[in-house]
């Protein structure tokens, strides 16, 4: 992993929080002692992180392939989650700006396609073949695995960590048992705080 060593960079990418690459004209003779434009320091940060992500899922990821119930006492985070969300909560700032409005849109594209590619090793390991459920065509299948990721992550992102990396882990490992139908929480019964509520 990585941290920001380079003062005239971290001014940059702070700035880069409320204006754009190009708008910033501050400190570029340390910028560019290090980086020749702005896409070669881009580069540069998404490589480290891609890397830092790769590293952490490889041989883990299997680990998270075993069904568990939401509703059993024993149900637990894995600690390959743990550790990437940990990791975006320790670089919450670079990976808000990167994946943000004003970031490369690409960088999800190569996160996403990562995600895929470490999934597809795994499955072939448990499996003994490539491929998913039979119920749909993979690229689908591929898809709503990885952007509902993708979407947790960067709803929390968006919203400036109000939730703590050990509750983040813990939306992410119940969404994975759970259907868009358990999420609209149809038969799950009123709680007693409800009930009241709607007494008064």
């Amino acid at each position: 992993m990585f941290n920001r060593r380079w003062v005239g960079v971290e001014l940059i990418l702070n700035n880069l929080a409320i204006t754009n690459f190009n708008d910033v004209v501050r400190h570029r003779s340390t910028f560019y002692a290090h980086y020749q434009d702005k896409d070669a320091m881009v580069d540069h940060f998404e490589n480290q992180i891609l890397t830092d992500i790769r590293g952490l899922m490889n041989d883990h990821l299997e680990e998270t392939m075993k069904f568990q119930s939401i509703s059993d006492h024993s149900f637990q985070t894995y600690p390959v989650v743990d550790q990437i969300i940990e990791y975006i909560n320790h670089e919450f700032d670079l990976i808000r700006v990167l994946l943000g409005p004003k970031g490369d849109h690409h960088l999800e594209e190569k996160v996403e396609s990562l995600l895929m590619e470490i999934i597809d090793a795994d499955l072939f390991r448990l499996k003994g073949k490539m491929g998913m459920t039979r119920e749909i065509p993979d690229n689908f299948a591929h898809k709503i695995i990885v952007s509902g990721l993708m979407s947790i992550i960067k709803v929390w992102l968006l919203e400036g960590n109000p939730e703590s990396p050990e509750e983040i882990s813990k939306i992410i490992m119940k969404t994975r048992y759970m259907s868009p139908y358990d999420l609209l929480g149809i038969d799950e019964k009123p709680t007693k705080k409800a009930i009241s509520q709607r007494k008064g």
